[in-house]
């Protein structure tokens, strides 16, 4: 066939050429992504995207002298997608990122640069060799600055203990990290204790948003959804939420991914995996699930006497303008965390050993050798604490515990046994009494209880022992 007898080009061909000729595909995580190199930096959109969109079409223009038939975009975005079907999966990062062995923070500015944290040190670099992606909702960081100090941070924070501003500070480098799991930070105080501000400044540090908090989620796709367009989540002024959100919650925290029927199709499938550091804040007691509490560092901050507080408009534009050299700071320890980690050994790691191993790595910064171990154990027995008075079965197996050295039996006989420890005396249900003592173990080992799980003899019967251990 000649060249005349070819049709003639479609404005959906076009746009496909142009598409081709300036950008790089890629396929993550059931999505299609385009790398464009502009004058100002280098970019990666969303295929599906409206920047892309708009960069498509404004090429377009400039090409064609016209605009861009919407029905022509639309099968131009089609046929790319079809095209990076076929390609191999490679990663792209919202925020922060591990490449070989370093780590680069995306700065979301228009230059496109990236921070470089090494065991060396950090700089500013032009082009980071990963592919970072933005959202609607993702602001700059700080350009960050040497010659910082943990101080210039305290300030800004109602923290009565040094131990909960140890605790705050790891938490800021762990969120900083591109791998999780990250604990959750959960803050509370009554009204006027600055935790809605104590928060927004760790947003602030890590991961700046036009929506730096925002309500719960009110399904587990909400939640999917929200964790692809920003690294750190903050619900903000929380009453209490269900015990599923409490487990997905515990999933993101820790890594968990979901997948959901592709609108308009009835076997098209996308996925989302996620893992992503989150804050939560209210007056109450926030974190009442012990899953969720032995991933979390719970913060009660003090009241702010009214002679003590300040314009909030001069305390903002004082923190902004440290804010970069806080930030530096920050990337000191990450460096001396990347330097030690590999090498760091130690006789015990509680629960989220990876954040442990991150504190015990930059503790000398604070104070001596244990003194994040000690700040953390002290803040895991306070949080059981608060679960010990929220949940009765706690203060009850305490109570039955104390009158024996060790009782073994079947959870029928347990839920007998309980009965007449139970204020008001009630009946507990022995199918459900198995899982509840299964949530509530973690807490009853802080208060030097045991219990544990067996099955025995040919009928595998299953067993219970409760025993206190010596402190």
């Amino acid at each position: 066939m000649s060249d005349h007898d070819m049709p003639p080009r479609t404005d959906a061909d076009i746009l496909v050429s142009i598409a081709e000729e300036r950008v790089t595909l890629s396929r993550w995580q059931s999505r299609v992504y385009a790398t464009v190199v502009l004058k100002n930096g280098r970019r990666t959109l969303p295929v599906g995207g409206t920047l892309f969109h708009s960069w498509l079409r404004l090429e377009f223009r400039e090409r064609q002298d016209r605009i861009a038939p919407g029905s022509a975009v639309r099968a131009a975005i089609t046929a790319l997608k079809d095209i990076a079907s076929t390609l191999p999966e490679q990663p792209v990062f919202l925020r922060t990122a591990a490449h070989q062995d370093r780590v680069y923070l995306d700065l979301a500015d228009d230059t496109g640069d990236a921070i470089e944290i090494s065991a060396r040190g950090w700089r500013v670099v032009d082009l980071p060799p990963v592919k970072f992606v933005r959202s609607d909702l993702t602001l700059p960081l700080s350009r960050p600055e040497g010659g910082g100090r943990l101080d210039d941070l305290r300030r800004f924070l109602n923290l009565a203990e040094d131990g909960s501003f140890q605790l705050l500070v790891t938490y800021c480098i762990a969120a900083l990290m591109p791998n999780g799991p990250y604990p959750v930070l959960a803050i509370g105080g009554e009204q006027g204790s600055a935790k809605t501000t104590a928060a927004s400044l760790v947003h602030a540090l890590v991961d700046p948003s036009q929506l730096p908090y925002r309500a719960l989620p009110r399904s587990e796709r909400d939640l999917f959804i929200g964790a692809m367009s920003a690294h750190l989540h903050h619900y903000d002024n929380i009453s209490g939420f269900s015990d599923w959100l409490s487990d997905m919650i515990c999933k993101l925290s820790t890594g968990a991914g979901m997948s959901t029927r592709a609108l308009f199709t009835d076997d098209g499938e996308v996925y989302f995996k996620a893992i992503k550091p989150v804050i939560l804040n209210g007056i109450e007691d926030v974190v009442k699930r012990p899953d969720l509490a032995d991933r979390s560092i719970i913060l009660n901050l003090p009241a702010i006497a009214e002679e003590d507080r300040i314009d909030p408009a001069m305390f903002w534009a004082t923190f902004h303008d440290v804010r970069p050299r806080i930030l530096g700071k920050l990337l000191d320890l990450m460096a001396l965390a990347l330097a030690r980690l590999p090498t760091l050994e130690t006789s015990r790691l509680p629960r989220m050993a990876g954040f442990a191993r991150l504190g015990i790595a930059i503790e000398d910064a604070f104070g001596e050798p244990g003194c994040f171990l000690e700040a953390y154990d002290a803040n895991r027995t306070m949080s059981a604490s608060i679960l010990a008075e929220s949940d009765p079965l706690v203060g009850t197996i305490e109570k039955f515990a104390s009158s024996q050295p060790s009782w073994r039996g079947t959870a029928a006989d347990l839920s007998r046994a309980l009965e007449s420890w139970m204020v008001p005396p009630r009946h507990l249900d022995p199918a459900a009494l198995g899982g509840r003592l299964r949530r509530i173990a973690p807490i009853l080992r802080t208060r030097v209880i045991s219990v544990e799980f067996e099955r025995s003899g040919k009928d595998r019967i299953r067993y219970i022992t409760i025993s206190r251990r010596s402190a």
